[in-house]
Order: structure tokens, then C-alpha cells, then sequence
């Protein structure tokens, strides 16, 4: 009842003060989430919020999957990414974030101002935007984050330029692809493969980044996305494109750049973002000479067509017709050397056996579909061994910590192919990062961050050849074990508190039921409450005792830490290490006293020092304001003794 009624009012959450964010403006509200300009009474700052739409309050595994993908953002720190600061639940479930709020406008925008002006986006400003944008990215990737609606809408450009890209990591959907909670205008910048709802990777967003640079050249949307074999025919029929004709004063490496971007089919495209940075960087050393060599920007003609490249293609094509009759052949002697065989196992121990005898050719045939079933690359490629050089093995780390994964490979890395580093635990295989890019000397590294751990249990790992064409592994090294312990805490509490502690608080039996916090952040407060002040900030794996609740339904924990100071948190921001222990969990005896409503506003309701020195209430300012600036401390009440 209490989630329809939520849903049914609009989402207007002003005059609250979610944690330490109070919210002042409604923004947007985008595909998933309410985006609120709010103030960190705090940090001292403003600061956007984003708390999920309540349509996704039944959606369980959506939910858990947007924590979990904003707790990794968290982790990010770069200029062309919205930091995010905190991860947390509104007073009614609601999950949200707290984010650097981004003055300036949309990319979306600034098209609006191109296309009212009449004049095209210069060459090197849009591909300054793409280069940014692809270097966030990459950074993402090694996290295992990907855009799943990357937009002009969710880029935006502050005042100095910078580009930032906002709503990185939300879920498309429950499955984390399909694309139909999104608005119709999403949809023409996803991949061919994301529209399909297949798992997206590098080449995906490099599509997107493709589609979106032609936008900002042109002002329109691109095509159908062209084929390789499209590109192939140019070979034999040269033409200029739509983008030659609508933008001729560019450089070559910049029309292949897009047209690379653009394909189809996923092989057809730059392989990582790594390769599809180098290419823009190419692509703008050539746009400063062309624009240096031109000294002007009139608009030119279209630029002559690529030179036919049939006299170079024959010799190739000559020699794919002399391979394919060399493999015809091949499969006749072959067919034929098969065909023999089939009578002699019928001759073979035992003659009385007549009935049997079409059996043999049974198995043949099966084998037969089998070999052909089986990919080249699988087949051909098993011809090295991964070799892990570190960490060695049964490393000890923390949770958040930086591991470096070496290994060589004595085999050139094929562009098809990547290397990926896997965790092994009870829940399945988790990705811990890839790379592609093959190592001159054969050693391959990779760093990445260490993911929470709830146990100090020992785990494996090991590393993976992929095949990207037919997403199949091609060879497995040997696992290693790896131990990764949750971030430093106090895993019990010793019988201290409890002997100190007066009958009041010994409610539940020793030991000490304990929580564990759940969430990145959370706030312990002077009592069960949002309207208590504030006495510190609790993390993600902190480990509390928890004396009592503040009422029946246990919305508030009264806990203590291993310091000894006492407070009470959210009940939803904890998860019990025993979940029987919170049936003997009983109701506080004392509550502290609320504070009043004047308390808090009185700093900011009072900005001058007259009132504190005018005790007569015939003053401007109200008799009302007076008197709370006399005693201010005095209507706070004081932490709750043992």
C-alpha cells in the first residue's frame, strides 16, 4: 500500500533532508531515476542527488544491480566522469546517489545552438569531445562498466569545456541489456548488437561514440550503419559517402574513422577503445595540418572519390579462386577416401552380426558435423601456455586494493582475441579485467581494483584466452589461489561492553547480536531518526553491536562500536551476520529527546549579530528570532549514557 501511494503522488521530496543532502530543485527525471539540485549541509556544497523512480521499488535484482554499478563508479576518479560521492536509501527504500553537480549544459544543447545558428561544429572541437569522452571510457572498462544509453542528453559540457559524462554504469534493464525502458530517442545510438539485447563491450560504445561524432559534424543522424562488405565494394566502385557530401572539408582519417565506427557487424569495428583513441588522435593531428594548410573554412566541394583499387585487389582475388578450387578438390579426395571405409567394419569380428552392420556409419557422419561445428580459432589457436608470473600464489589483500596480474604468452595476441582475468568463487566466475593489446615482449599486465569480500575465505583464479568473434575460450591457464579480506573491522566484540553496560541496555542475552552495514555509507545519529544530528559516518563492511530498537517495528538499531561510543543507525543500511540474533533484540527503555524545530535553522535564520543583542521582541526581525539565538546549545540533546 505504502509503495502505491508512493508511486501515485509526483516526486516531490522538498522540505526532507536525506541524510545530509537537502533537496531544492526537481531537475529532470530521467529513464530510471528523479534528479534533484540539492545542498550537502555538510561538505558545504551543492551537489546533484538521483534517487531511483519508485516503479523499481518491486524490482529486487535491478536494484541490487544499480548499487552494485554505482558503488563501482564510486571508485572512479577522473575528470571527464561525474564523481560520485555517496550511495544510500531515502526513508522509504528508495536507493539514490549523491553526485558532483555539473554546471553548464547537455551536448544535446549545444547541437540545438549549432543547428539555430546554421553553422557546422568545428572539426576539432567535436573530435576534442569524442577524445575525452573515449578516454572515460576506457578508464570505465577496466572496472567492468559500460554506457548503456550513451547520448548527447547524458553528456554534458561545463563552462571551461570539459566534457563530463553523467549516468555512467545504470542498468539498461533487470538483465542489463535490453533497451526498452529508454525513450525512443536512445535507440538510433545504440549498437545493432545492444538492440538485440545481446552483451555489449568495447566495440558497442564505439559505435555509439562513431554515431555521435557524425551528429556533431552534420547536425543530423547518420544512416543505416554500412556493412563491411559495403566498405569492401568502395574498392571496385568508388563514391563519396552522405558525410563527404555534407561535410567536405574534412580529412581523410577523419571519414574513416566514422565509417570504421559505423559498421555493422562488431568485427568490422576498432577492436578496443584503446585502437579507436589512437585512430581519433590521428585523425586530429590531420584536421590541425588540413586546417593549417587552408587557412580558411569556406565550404568546398565535395572531395574526389578514392582512387579504384581493382588493379591491386586482382592479384588477391586471383588468389582466394586458386585457394577455393585447391579446397574443392581436397574435399572430392577427401569424400571419396571416406566412402571405402563405410563396408569394412562389417567384415570386422563378427560375420553373424548382419543387423549391425549400418551402424559404423553412424558415428562417421556425427564426427563429421562435429569438426565442422567447431570454430578455426578454437582449433588452431591451443598452441601456447599461460604462464602466471603474480601474484604469486595464496596472496594475502584487502578488499579495494590494487592487484597486479602478470603472465607471458609466447604466441603473437590475435586482434580477435583478449586476455581476461576471472575470479573463482561459490557464486560463479566474475571478471576482474581484460586487455587486448598484445605485449611486444610477450609479458602482459593488468591492474584493477580488488571487489568486497564478505569472508576470509581463500579463492581462485585464473586467466583466460578469448576468441571476441565467437565469445568461446580458447585456452584456461592453471588456478591460482587468492585470499581477498573485507576491509579492516573489529569481526567480534569482546565481553567488555557487556560488563559495563547498565541492565538497561542488557536486554538481548551475550553475545551481542551484530550488524554488518551494507551500504557504502551510512549515518550513525544522536537518536532513531532523520531529524537527530549527525555524530559520524559508518562504511560499507563496519561491524556493530546492536543493544535495541527504537520502537516495534525496528526501523532504528541503538548500537554501540568497538571504541565504546553508542548511536543509532537505519535498519535498512544493516544486514545481521546472524539473522536468528534479531529476534532477541528488545525495545529501548529510553529515547533522547527529539530536538526542537528551531535548532537546526537557527545559524542560517539568523545571519546578522543583532538579534543576539537585542533582547526585546519589538526588534525588525520578529520576537520570534530572538530567542533562539540566546541558548542554541542548550536544545541539543546530550548523547545517551550507557
Amino acid at each position: 500500500m505504502d509503495t502505491q501511494k508512493d508511486q501515485a503522488r509526483s516526486s516531490n521530496l522538498y522540505d526532507q533532508l536525506i541524510d545530509q543532502y537537502r533537496l531544492e530543485a526537481h531537475i529532470n527525471q530521467t529513464a530510471v531515476t528523479d534528479l534533484y539540485r540539492a545542498f550537502d549541509v555538510d561538505e558545504n556544497r551543492p551537489v546533484a542527488v538521483e534517487i531511483l523512480l519508485p516503479t523499481f521499488n518491486n524490482k529486487k535484482q535491478f536494484v541490487e544491480l544499480f548499487i552494485a554499478k554505482m558503488n563501482k563508479v564510486s571508485q572512479l576518479k577522473h575528470p571527464n566522469i561525474a564523481q560520485v560521492y555517496q550511495i544510500g536509501l531515502t526513508a522509504n527504500d528508495r536507493p539514490y546517489i549523491a553526485r558532483d553537480l555539473i554546471e553548464g549544459i547537455t551536448l544535446r544543447e549545444r547541437l540545438r545552438q549549432l543547428q539555430e545558428q546554421g553553422t557546422p561544429a568545428n572539426s576539432i572541437y567535436a573530435l576534442k569531445i569524442i577524445r575525452q569522452l573515449a578516454e572515460a571510457l576506457e578508464l570505465a572498462e577496466r572496472l567492468d562498466l559500460f554506457h548503456y544509453h550513451l547520448t548527447p542528453d547524458n553528456i554534458m559540457l561545463r563552462q571551461d569545456g570539459t566534457v563530463v559524462l553523467v549516468d555512467l554504469g545504470v542498468p539498461a534493464a533487470e538483465n542489463g541489456m535490453a533497451a526498452s525502458i529508454f525513450p525512443d530517442n536512445h535507440t538510433p545510438y545504440m549498437a545493432p548488437e545492444q538492440m538485440h539485447g545481446k552483451t555489449i563491450d568495447s566495440r558497442s560504445q564505439i559505435f555509439s561514440l562513431g554515431f555521435i561524432l557524425h551528429e556533431i559534424l552534420t547536425g543530423e543522424l547518420p544512416a543505416e550503419p554500412g556493412s563491411f562488405w559495403h566498405t569492401f565494394l568502395q574498392v571496385f566502385n568508388p563514391q563519396n559517402t552522405a558525410l563527404e557530401h555534407a561535410r567536405p572539408d574534412l580529412s581523410r582519417q577523419t571519414y574513416d574513422l566514422i565509417d570504421k565506427s559505423l559498421r555493422r557487424q562488431t568485427w568490422g569495428r576498432y577492436t578496443t577503445i584503446q585502437e579507436f583513441l589512437e585512430a581519433v588522435k590521428e585523425a586530429l593531428q590531420s584536421e590541425r595540418v588540413l586546417v593549417q594548410a587552408r587557412g580558411e573554412t569556406a565550404v568546398l566541394t565535395p572531395p574526389a572519390p578514392r582512387r579504384s583499387r581493382i588493379a591491386l585487389a586482382l592479384p588477391v582475388i586471383a588468389l582466394l579462386l586458386f585457394l577455393g578450387m585447391v579446397a574443392g578438390l581436397w574435399a572430392i579426395v577427401q569424400n571419396r577416401d571416406d566412402a571405402q571405409p563405410t563396408s569394412l567394419p562389417v567384415a570386422v569380428e563378427d560375420p553373424t552380426d548382419e543387423v549391425n552392420t549400418p551402424i559404423p556409419t553412424q558415428p562417421q557422419a556425427s564426427v563429421e558435423v562435429s569438426q565442422e561445428a567447431i570454430p578455426v580459432s578454437e582449433v588452431t589457436s591451443v598452441t601456447g601456455v599461460i604462464d602466471i608470473l603474480d601474484p604469486p600464489d595464496a596472496t594475502e589483500f584487502q578488499a579495494g586494493d590494487t592487484a597486479n596480474f602478470r603472465w607471458s604468452w609466447s604466441v603473437d595476441l590475435q586482434d580477435n582475441q583478449r586476455f581476461s582475468v576471472y575470479l573463482l568463487t561459490e557464486n560463479g566466475r566474475s571478471l576482474l579485467g581484460s586487455i587486448s593489446t598484445p605485449a611486444t615482449d610477450g609479458i602482459y599486465s593488468l591492474q584493477t581494483l580488488l571487489p568486497n569480500s564478505s569472508s576470509n575465505a581463500m579463492s581462485e583464479w585464473h586467466i583466460v584466452l578469448e576468441d571476441l568473434t565467437t565469445n568461446r575460450d580458447i585456452i584456461t591457464s592453471s588456478n591460482r589461489r587468492i585470499a581477498i579480506k573485507p576491509a579492516p573491522t573489529t569481526p567480534t566484540f569482546t565481553p567488555a561492553p557487556t560488563n559495563t553496560a547498565t541492565p538497561t541496555f542488557t536486554i538481548s542475552p551475550t553475545p551481542i547480536p551484530q550488524v554488518e552495514i551494507s551500504v557504502s555509507s551510512a549515518s550513525l545519529r544522536q537518536g532513531p531518526g532523520i531529524v537527530y544530528p549527525i555524530l559520524r559516518y559508518l562504511y560499507e563492511g563496519d561491524t556493530l553491536g546492536v543493544i535495541a530498537k527504537g520502537d516495534s517495528a525496528g526501523e532504528w538499531y541503538n548500537v554501540v562500536l568497538d571504541d565504546g561510543s553508542r548511536g543509532w543507525v537505519a535498519a535498512v543500511a544493516c544486514r545481521f551476520l546472524d539473522e536468528n540474533s534479531i529476534n532477541v533484540i528488545g525495545v529501548a527503555a529510553t529515547i533522547p529527546p527529539r530536538p526542537t524545530n528551531t535548532a537546526t535553522p537557527t545559524p542560517t535564520n539568523t545571519p546578522t549579530a543583532t538579534a543576539t543583542f537585542t533582547p526585546e521582541p519589538s526588534g525588525g526581525g520578529g520576537g520570534s528570532n530572538p530567542q533562539p539565538t540566546k541558548q542554541p546549545t542548550s536544545t541539543v540533546p546530550p548523547p545517551p549514557e550507557p
